[in-house]
């Protein structure tokens, strides 16, 4: 006997006392105030203010009554990889792209309607392991090399071991390639997702 589709707004919503990505945007800004990068700290802790003022503010809105918003695909992600191929990271070019896809896909999601609460798949708690525990082993080598005083080849950070090969091009420009098109993923399955609800 089949069971009756449930939809997410059949489940009760649940409201966390401490909004988590909330609390992780703080952590990140306060632990770049503590490596000395103060310009990462701010944007870290103003993108954590941007999303308390935006959830207390959200309209309610039925998802079917607001049209997606049209994504653009390969075109932005040639756009992007062009800009790191031919000016580098860390050049005002490759500054001003990011922000503008970053402040992009903020509007983006800010004009669609949130997503109802929903039950976590069983799938989804393989990828949180997953992700809590890169987490983990990002902030104890952080820890351990603010200890030391600096790079520690026996437990470097993530970005300690991508540095090197994002010093090339080509790798920088597949890295800002792939870096859009998951963005690009997100956002197209959030709107599904909307559609669905």
């Amino acid at each position: 006997m089949a069971l009756p589709e449930r939809h997410a707004a059949d489940y009760p919503a649940h409201r966390l006392a401490v909004d988590l990505p909330i609390a992780a945007l703080l952590i990140a800004s306060l632990a770049h105030f503590i490596r000395d990068a103060p310009a990462d700290g701010v944007i870290f802790f103003a993108a954590a203010i941007l999303l308390v003022f935006t959830e207390r503010h959200r309209i309610s809105t039925d998802p079917l009554l607001v049209p997606s918003t049209p994504l653009p695909g390969a075109p932005l992600i040639a756009a992007a990889a062009l800009v790191a191929l031919v000016f580098g990271r860390q050049t005002v070019p490759m500054f001003l792209t990011v922000a503008a896809i970053g402040v992009g896909a903020l509007v983006v999601e800010w004009r669609d309607p949130s997503l109802p609460s929903r039950p976590v798949p069983r799938r989804g708690w393989l990828w949180v392991a997953l992700a809590i525990s890169w987490c983990l082993w990002e902030l104890i080598s952080f820890i351990y090399e603010q200890a030391a005083g600096g790079l520690s080849l026996t437990h470097p950070t993530m970005s300690d071991l991508v540095d090197p090969m994002l010093d090339n091009r080509v790798v920088q420009a597949l890295a800002i390639g792939v870096w859009v098109a998951a963005g690009l993923a997100m956002l197209r399955a959030a709107a599904a997702a909307r559609m669905t609800a």
